[in-house]
């Protein structure tokens, strides 16, 4: 994964914890809805004034969409944590539903 993916999961996470859509980020942020998406995709890089503009529209310190960036960039593919980062972005109910379907797989018998 790289920068502009982990950065966009972390975009995609806040906002979603908000509940906030693309829509209402890009408003509060003075960016274009479009773009939020671009961003939430990993498609494209931003800026720092444009993550500035992110955070202080998702009212988070600038520094939680760049902790731990490098070890994330450089690690092995852990399918642990990229699936524990795509189950925190989802609502409560769909990570509950998930973590049903998990469960019911890893009872089959494979």
């Amino acid at each position: 994964m790289d920068i502009a993916e982990i950065v966009g999961n972390r975009i995609r996470m806040y906002r979603q914890k908000q509940r906030l859509s693309q829509e209402k980020l890009a408003e509060y942020s003075e960016l274009h809805h479009t773009y939020i998406g671009q961003l939430e995709r990993g498609e494209k890089t931003p800026s720092i004034d444009t993550l500035y503009k992110i955070a202080r529209g998702l009212k988070i310190p600038l520094g939680k969409l760049l902790e731990d960036i490098d070890t994330l960039k450089d690690a092995p593919t852990d399918y642990a944590l990229q699936s524990y980062q795509l189950l925190e972005q989802q609502t409560p109910d769909n990570q509950k539903r998930l973590y049903q379907i998990l469960q019911d797989i890893l009872k089959m018998d494979l």
